[in-house]
């Protein structure tokens, strides 16, 4: 007989493509991906001794009768693994880490201890092939089996697919149905057309396209920095839940990346953070495992329990007193560290709450002074399920507009009156009520929503003055916020023109606010965007002087128009005879260098008195009003007006 061998020499070389590109990137070790492993070995020793068996079929005169047997014998058993390991992959897909039952046992691996029976006893049966006077090759009466036994596997797994298809992904699905109707029609294609060889190279092609959706290890490591990363961990975390093994994991924050990413760039950032996840890969040893979980924030996870972190945390430690090196350039970088015993995870079953607990355990170390690892537990977990509700309103909010925007009125000293206004973002929920801006602001801004939400504010703050024409009320401008990830945008001024124009606005009725932190972080771009709109006549303030990280350095480099005060400046004052003396001095130097102040905080009459004497120019606070809504902040404009007019009469 002649075989035609060019789809099979076609269907090894791409298996074996697979096994190289697998074995060439790291690898999470789990039940699904070692099956898949096996699968694609034992694919390409199947090809290979197709390829094998196609030559002694051929030449039987080249080989004793007895290798020919056992040739012939190894390749179709390694052929008939292949649909038993198919069928046993999709149902680790299924039911990943679920243990098996005893008739899951028997239908998974009956139909194959049969078909290997058949093989291993054919020598003296000829139930499965013979060779007729030791040279020709010829099929027995029990052949049929081998194929039915395929398409049993081939069967079994698209009904187990359309029983369980909700516990896949739609890609899983795809792979299942082209392997199943792939192999199944070229098994019908090889029988039907005497010697072509294609089964093999549908086989191989199942497999790429499995490979290249579900099994890739690149889809599990960090292109720039190497380590597995977040998709990784969750998988590696859900399947020790699902077994129920003991693991423990140290979370590993590297404060100071944010600045620096500013400073350096995010290509030397990655430079950086690839150096410290080879040290920890070097401290980890092969017992335990580091994923790169995003920007600054490593997990180190190890199988067991009681694993003696000490000796490993005092190593890392100890390396951080030291400065990282990279590109010439010496590095201090903050340790913050985490740990999630086996002991605190029982009950858990998501690998999500897993990672919020150690998110937000990292969170509260770094916050720390103490140089401490901290202990997640179920009080961090139930406030990273809090963070994880408050997110999903975030979104909703972002999505459909539901932000309130509030105002607080700013008092001039001159006019005697309210000139401006703060304009501050509110969120209120059916479920969780009122959720305070300290709580959902930092949510916002990790996850990404902060841009959207400034933007909300800005619009709306437009609206408010257009179609109420505050201008009229005696409403010079209204105070915007601008948070740092907003000063990073090159295009800002082009965002916040573009606004303005839409409700045909003159530029001069908005203030925008920065804290000195923005103002530090995105340096060129901040004074780039302040420059082009205070061309236009938008004016700037600096928020939150006086607090721990304000310095005069801010003051003279930039462009401001204002200068607020801290509301903590004011209460110190209050209570402290050297507070006092800081608190005039800078308010005369402010002035000296001919910038508008306001005071935030002011609480009392005497306050107020007192900010008058010292030359303060604008009041903010409880004392004139409390941030309200729309509706009422109108209705303080005209009492206002009103009670201004009465007094000018």
């Amino acid at each position: 007989m002649n075989y035609n061998i060019h789809y099979d020499v076609a269907a090894l070389f791409v298996t074996l493509m697979i096994i190289v590109q697998y074995y060439s990137n790291k690898r999470i070790s789990l039940g699904v991906r070692k099956v898949f492993v096996v699968m694609l070995i034992v694919a390409a020793v199947s090809n290979a001794l197709d390829l094998a068996t196609v030559y002694t079929i051929i030449h039987p005169q080249s080989v004793p009768l007895a290798l020919n047997y056992l040739l012939n014998m190894a390749y179709l058993l390694s052929f008939n693994s292949v649909p038993m390991l198919y069928y046993v992959y999709v149902r680790e897909a299924i039911k990943p880490s679920v243990r098996w039952r005893k008739w899951e046992s028997v239908v998974a691996f009956g139909p194959f201890v049969v078909d290997a029976f058949l093989i291993f006893t054919t020598v003296f049966t000829h139930g499965i092939f013979y060779f007729e006077d030791g040279l020709v090759y010829k099929h027995g009466s029990w052949m049929a089996f081998l194929y039915v036994s395929a398409f049993y596997y081939m069967v079994s797994a698209l009904a187990q697919t359309i029983v369980a298809r909700d516990r896949l992904t739609r890609s899983q699905r795809i792979v299942v149905i082209f392997y199943s109707v792939g192999t199944i029609v070229s098994i019908a294609c090889q029988l039907m057309i005497s010697g072509l060889l294609i089964v093999q190279f549908a086989i191989s092609l199942a497999l790429l396209l499995g490979y290249l959706s579900l099994e890739n290890p690149e889809d599990f490591t960090d292109a720039q920095i190497g380590s597995f990363n977040r998709l990784a961990f969750a998988e590696m975390i859900n399947s020790y839940l699902r077994s129920e093994k003991e693991f423990e994991i140290l979370g590993v924050q590297i404060g100071g990346i944010g600045y620096l990413r500013s400073v350096i760039g995010l290509k030397n950032i990655n430079g950086l953070m690839k150096m410290i996840a080879d040290f920890l890969e070097s401290i980890s040893g092969r017992r335990r495992k580091v994923f790169y979980i995003e920007q600054n924030r490593f997990m180190i996870l190890a199988e067991g329990s009681d694993l003696h972190w000490d000796n490993f945390r005092e190593v890392l430690q100890r390396r951080f007193t030291r400065p990282f090196t990279f590109e010439n350039t010496d590095f201090s970088l903050d340790l913050a560290l985490a740990l999630l015993p086996n002991k605190e995870h029982q009950g858990i079953t998501e690998a999500d709450d897993i990672i919020r607990m150690l998110e937000n355990s990292l969170q509260e170390a770094e916050e720390s002074s103490a140089d401490m690892t901290v202990i997640a537990g179920e009080q961090l977990l139930e406030k990273g399920r809090r963070e994880g509700e408050i997110l999903h309103i975030l979104r909703e909010a972002v999505r459909f507009g539901r932000f309130e925007v509030y105002y607080q009125p700013i008092y001039s000293v001159e006019k005697k009156r309210y000139c401006s206004a703060e304009a501050l973002i509110r969120l209120r929920d059916d479920s969780m009520g009122y959720i305070s801006p300290e709580e959902f602001v930092p949510i916002a801004e990790h996850h990404g929503l902060i841009i959207e939400m400034g933007t909300f504010v800005f619009r709306e703050v437009c609206r408010f003055i257009a179609e109420r024409r505050l201008w009229e009320r005696g409403i010079e401008y209204i105070d915007v916020n601008l948070s740092v990830v907003q000063c990073m945008q090159e295009n800002l001024h082009e965002q916040l023109l573009a606004i303005l124009d839409e409700f045909h606005l003159p530029y001069h009725c908005i203030n925008l606010e920065i804290t000195e932190t923005a103002a530090v972080l995105s340096s060129e771009k901040l004074r780039n965007n302040m420059t082009r709109l205070m061309e236009k006549g938008v004016n700037f303030s600096l928020d939150d002087y006086g607090t721990g990280f304000s310095n005069t350095a801010s003051i003279i480099e930039y462009p401001f128009h204002t200068i607020k005060l801290d509301k903590s400046m004011l209460w110190s004052a209050t209570d402290s005879e050297k507070a006092m003396c800081a608190l005039e001095h800078m308010i005369a130097m402010i002035k000296s260098m001919h910038m508008e102040l306001i005071c935030e905080g002011v609480e009392t009459q005497s306050q107020a008195t007192m900010l008058e004497h010292m030359g303060c120019d604008y009041f903010q606070g409880y004392y004139f009003s409390k941030p309200v809504n729309s509706e009422t902040f109108l209705e303080l404009l005209a009492r206002d007006r009103a009670y201004t007019l009465l007094e000018e009469s």
